[in-house]
């Protein structure tokens, strides 16, 4: 299983508030401009190009995380780190995730 996961987010929160956020949810430590390192993934949050306020198709909401497991970690471990993740971003924001293992999310 492709374990390459990306998330659609829609937030009222500007981008280095939202990135401080997932970081510290994450653990991790930031690394070049838009990156984050943490125990079991390494991920990129940017901002869309192509985002549209208020906009209800997720192509368009304002921020795109991509994120890869780290080298040997589990496929288990990374899931449920996932799951939390995107639990911890629904709190207060509408978010999307696309990947291969969505159907368990």
């Amino acid at each position: 299983m492709d374990l390459y996961c990306k998330i659609f987010v829609d937030t009222v929160s500007e981008y280095d508030d939202f990135f401080e956020s997932v970081r510290i949810f994450v653990r991790g430590q930031k690394e070049a401009l838009s990156g984050i390192v943490s125990e079991w993934c390494d991920m990129d949050i940017r901002k869309n190009k192509e985002y549209i306020p208020e906009s209800s198709d997720f192509l368009y909401w304002k921020f795109i995380i991509n994120i890869d497991p780290t080298e040997n970690i589990s496929e288990n471990i990374y899931i449920n780190n996932i799951i939390k993740l995107i639990y911890f971003l629904k709190q207060e924001n509408q978010v999307i995730c696309a990947c291969d293992f969505e159907d368990i999310i």
